[in-house]
């Protein structure tokens, strides 16, 4: 009988794998720097005109975060790894140039980051070149806001949000997690409010003309209209009126009026509202027009009413003056 042996031969492959080096954090040497920095812009309440242009090159307003303290510094690099800046899901959706969403359609939120010598937009990725990165002392983080459409849609005339804040952006080295970060910018909440603009008739001047001591037995009537029209973005305002001069009669009732020698007793002026109601000249009287649709005129219908003071005593022939403001209050 006959013995078959098998050799089945076997070969070992032994492979050494070695990990890339990676930027480390180096804080213990003399050129290491501090620890990864959470830098702080607090929470604010900004205020827009309500007819500020479209604008995506100036910004609405630009908040700048606390400077860095002591630099970060990353050591043993290998030229080529990675290095850049980017957001958190708190700035999810990019619009255009680098602008991101705001909870407030119209108006978009930019993150720049400035290393004291030049300043970058989020999000960028960059290519190391030396074997150690550093985060310079007096580096800081911006918000700017910027507005993308005409008109905004608000609702709380105390402040509409804009952003809830949080972590909204971070530098990293090797890979961009959030928890890899360098340096971090926690955003305070944003709120919005907007003033309304109105365009308004300059100085009113109630021409009188000549009038006899016979006119003047009635009253000699004039009307006094005025008209403004404001820009809003709550959809609507609300505008009142008020009265109030200088030179007035004790009851608050009428406007004293100067003749042509200087007397004060001889005259006084009467300002009815456009419902015909009397208006102390005060400010206490008001005429209130509420929820007109922005950008659309209101016109107030007003008169004044020259009458005598005096039965005994009789103006100065020439010419007459009184003066008065109307103060205009929009909401």
């Amino acid at each position: 009988m006959k013995l078959l042996t098998l050799i089945t031969p076997f070969s070992l492959l032994f492979i050494s794998l070695h990990a890339a080096a990676q930027c480390e954090l180096d804080t213990t040497t003399e050129l290491g720097g501090v620890s990864p920095t959470t830098l702080n812009i607090g929470q604010m309440r900004i205020a827009i005109d309500a007819d500020a242009p479209v604008d995506t090159v100036n910004p609405i307003i630009r908040l700048e975060s606390n400077p860095q303290q002591g630099k970060i510094s990353y050591v043993n690099c290998v030229p080529g790894e990675n290095y850049g800046k980017s957001v958190t899901e708190l700035l999810s959706t990019m619009l255009s140039d680098k602008m991101f969403a705001s909870n407030i359609d119209g108006l978009a939120i930019k993150p720049k980051w400035n290393n004291g010598e030049a300043e970058g937009s989020f999000p960028s990725v960059s290519v190391l070149n030396e074997a150690r990165m550093n985060y310079p002392s007096g580096s800081f983080f911006a918000i700017e806001i910027y507005k993308t459409k005409p008109t905004l849609s608000l609702t709380n005339t105390a402040g509409d949000l804009l952003h809830p804040g949080g972590i909204v952006a971070y530098n990293w080295v090797n890979a961009a997690i959030p928890s890899n970060y360098a340096q971090r910018l926690n955003l305070g909440a944003l709120s919005i409010i907007s003033t309304p603009v109105c365009q308004i008739e300059g100085d009113k001047m109630v021409d009188f003309n000549i009038v006899t001591a016979g006119d003047l037995g009635g009253g000699v009537i004039r009307p006094l209209n005025f008209t403004l029209n404001c820009a809003t973005d709550y959809n609507t305002y609300s505008a009142s009126a008020t009265l109030s001069a200088q030179e007035i009669t004790e009851d608050f009732k009428a406007i004293k009026v100067k003749d042509s020698q200087g007397n004060l007793d001889r005259l006084k002026i009467m300002i009815s509202d456009s419902n015909g109601t009397p208006m102390d000249t005060n400010g206490t009287s008001l005429e209130k027009r509420q929820n007109i649709a922005s950008n659309t005129p209101v016109e107030f219908n007003w008169t004044a009413t020259l009458m005598p003071t005096s039965t005994t005593k009789f103006p100065a022939n020439g010419q007459f003056t009184a003066t008065a403001e109307i103060i205009l209050q929009i909401n």
